[in-house]
């Protein structure tokens, strides 16, 4: 049996939006998670540059200024790395909406040309 004939209309319509969206979600979920490893990876790399620092501040009595800059950098890309989320979950709506409203296109379209038939 083909798919066009097990189900009606309106309900192809639903299932082929609901795998869409959960592909998109997927897409974005995993977009999420490649950013988050880059910002561990990136952060890793401050923390052994900070290490080397401050071993070497030691013997030039300057680890305060060392301290300083490792939490300056720290807060501000903190902050960068917020906003890039808030961004990609900005992204993982509207491409939510944009499936709801080809869903209820579709739905209307297929209930108009039954009803002229």
């Amino acid at each position: 049996m083909m798919p066009d004939q097990a189900l009606p209309a309106t309900a192809r319509n639903l299932f082929l939006a609901s795998y869409r969206l959960n592909v998109e979600m997927s897409k974005a979920a995993l977009h999420g998670q490649i950013e988050l490893l880059n910002f561990f990876k990136h952060r890793l790399e401050l923390y052994e540059r900070f290490v080397d620092d401050l071993v070497a501040s030691v013997e030039l009595n300057d680890t305060f200024e060392v301290m300083a800059d490792f939490t300056h950098n720290a807060l501000a890309e903190g902050s960068r790395e917020s906003a890039r989320l808030a961004m990609i979950t900005s992204k993982m709506g509207s491409v939510s909406a944009k499936v709801a409203r080809e869903l209820a296109d579709e739905t209307v379209k297929g209930l108009a040309a039954r009803t002229c038939a």
